[in-house]
């Protein structure tokens, strides 16, 4: 059994470990294709950050705490906001060159 979080020599906080764990995976549902797949995937990942919590209710030594699903969420949200943006800028670049190009063939 493990006494101490290997990252926690690196990342003291508990909170800001939430936050970067699930802003990594918020980032990812950000940079889904669809608008349809981002929600879903946003939905799915704060689904997963409420059943960590309730998972952690019956483990000896381990509490759920309302503090850790909200530092959960806020990584979530935050995430996923970085990876919409850059979606959606990724979006407009190539939406701009390809008006670009089609202005090029045209007599």
């Amino acid at each position: 059994m493990q006494t101490q979080d290997p990252l926690q020599d690196y990342i003291h906080t508990d909170k800001v470990r939430h936050i970067l764990a699930f802003g990594a995976i918020g980032l990812c549902a950000g940079l889904m294709p669809s608008a349809l797949t981002r929600s879903l995937a946003l939905g799915g990942l704060l689904t997963f950050a409420m059943l960590v919590e309730i998972i952690r209710i019956p483990i000896a030594g381990r509490e759920a705490s309302l503090n850790d699903l909200f530092a959960s969420e806020v990584g979530a949200f935050g995430g996923f906001g970085l990876g919409a943006a850059a979606w959606n800028v990724y979006e407009a670049v190539r939406e701009k060159l390809s008006e670009q190009k089609a202005s090029r063939r045209r007599p």
